[in-house]
């Protein structure tokens, strides 16, 4: 199947989001972890939440990573269905996350995952309108992102 142009920037650009947000989450730029959400963007995240606007989600992932020492996000290439201004999209990832003063003797808590992704364009980019973590294994000690 021959892509167009048009199709071909998209899917960069989608990809490009994609690595916008694991970059803001290790980095803790909060903002930029806002900013890959649309207004009324929600995020599944199973047991850590579900909430419904993009600042929602920020104060998600805020609270849960705000005491972690440090994570790394690594999302591997993604499955992208472009559908005019809207795409779907499927990434496997692993995440990892490192706290040295955990409450428990384990400082690491992994996962593997997937994200299922609806996308939308929006004039100051793609967004992510929705997104859901689906995780398929862990390691470590949950705790690890425990809040406070």
């Amino acid at each position: 199947m021959a892509l167009d142009l048009q199709t071909i920037s998209d899917r960069m650009e989608i990809d490009d989001l994609l690595q916008s947000y694991s970059r803001a989450v290790d980095s803790k730029d909060w903002d930029a972890v806002e900013a890959t959400f649309t207004v009324d963007g929600e995020y599944d995240a199973g047991s850590l939440g579900h909430p419904t606007t993009g600042k929602a989600v920020r104060q998600m992932i805020e609270g849960a990573l705000s005491t972690v020492d440090s994570t790394q996000h690594l999302v591997a290439k993604s499955l992208i269905e472009v559908h005019g201004d809207t795409a779907d999209v499927r990434t496997y990832l692993i995440s990892q996350h490192i706290r040295e003063s955990a409450p428990t003797e384990v400082k690491h808590y992994f996962i593997g995952a997937e994200y299922v992704d609806h996308v939308v364009r929006t004039p100051q980019g793609w967004k992510f309108a929705y997104r859901r973590l689906d995780r398929m294994w862990k390691e470590g000690d949950r705790a690890v992102i425990a809040r406070g």
